[in-house]
C-alpha cells in the first residue's frame, strides 16, 4: 500500500479515537480563480481529516490517529476521518452529481478495505458512520455511488 504524509496543523491536540466517519471529496477543487488538490483545499478552508486514498490507491496521511481532526461537525474529538478522493476537477454541483454514480477505483476500495480495518482493529472500533448518517441536512457524502453495505461487510462491520 502506498502511503505518503502531508500535514494538516488544524484539530485537537490529542484525541481516543472511538469511531470512523467516512467521507468523500473531489481529487481536485474547482475554485475561482485556482483549483486545489484536495489535501490543500481542506488546509486552505482550516479542516482536517486523518487520511485521503486517491483514486490511484495512495493514502495520504494527515493527523495522526491519536489527533483530532476538523472533519465531522460535533464528531471531531473522537473519530478518525476519512476522504475517498473523486476523480477528477469539481465544483460543488459536479461533485453532487458525481458521487450519485460509482465513483471509486477497485484500488481505492481495496486501500480503504485495509485502512480501515486496520483503525478497527487497532483501536477497537465498533462504530463507522458515513459523512451524511452524522449531518444529514448539511452532507450528502460519500453518495449512493459509494458501495456502503459491502464496505461495511468487507470490514467487518457487519457479518
Amino acid at each position: 500500500m502506498n502511503k505518503a504524509f502531508i500535514p494538516l496543523e488544524d484539530g485537537a491536540d490529542s484525541q481516543n479515537p472511538s469511531s470512523i466517519v467516512v467521507h468523500a471529496m473531489g481529487e481536485y477543487i474547482d475554485t475561482d480563480p485556482h483549483d486545489y488538490f484536495a489535501v490543500d483545499y481542506l488546509k486552505l478552508l482550516g479542516l482536517s481529516a486523518h487520511a485521503f486514498i486517491t483514486p490511484s490507491g495512495v493514502i495520504i496521511r494527515s493527523r495522526y490517529d491519536q489527533q483530532g481532526g476538523y472533519h465531522a461537525k460535533g464528531f471531531n474529538t473522537d473519530s478518525l476521518g476519512v476522504e475517498f478522493l473523486v476523480p477528477g476537477i469539481h465544483t460543488y454541483p459536479t461533485f453532487l452529481t458525481a458521487i450519485k454514480k460509482k465513483y471509486l477505483t477497485p484500488v481505492q476500495y481495496h486501500a480503504g478495505v485495509k485502512l480501515v480495518s486496520e483503525w478497527k482493529e487497532q483501536h477497537n472500533i465498533t462504530e463507522m458512520n458515513r459523512h451524511s448518517d452524522l449531518s444529514p441536512e448539511r452532507k450528502m457524502d460519500p453518495g449512493k455511488g459509494f458501495p456502503w453495505d459491502r464496505f461495511l461487510e468487507d470490514t467487518g462491520f457487519i457479518s
